[in-house]
């Protein structure tokens, strides 16, 4: 099976925070608005609207902290 760079593109240290520049509606359904802050992937152009990217975030971090022995175990 031959490696497709865009299997693994959309993935979480891909995307970065920003402020949205226009109204739209994010890859993940929901709308978004001029000011809020999102998650924007450049490599395949897909936005995350600012409470699921609130909520990534903070999944990533709770991982990142499970992982690293800071906590016991996930919520």
């Amino acid at each position: 099976m031959r490696y497709h760079y865009y299997a693994k593109a959309d993935r979480f240290p891909y995307y970065r925070e920003i402020l949205a520049r226009f109204d739209s509606v994010g890859s993940c359904g929901h709308d978004i608005r001029k000011g809020d802050r999102i998650g924007w992937n450049p490599r395949v152009r897909k936005t995350q609207c600012a409470a699921c990217w609130t909520q990534w975030v903070g999944e990533n971090a709770e991982a990142d902290a499970v992982e690293r022995g800071y906590r016991p175990s996930c919520l």
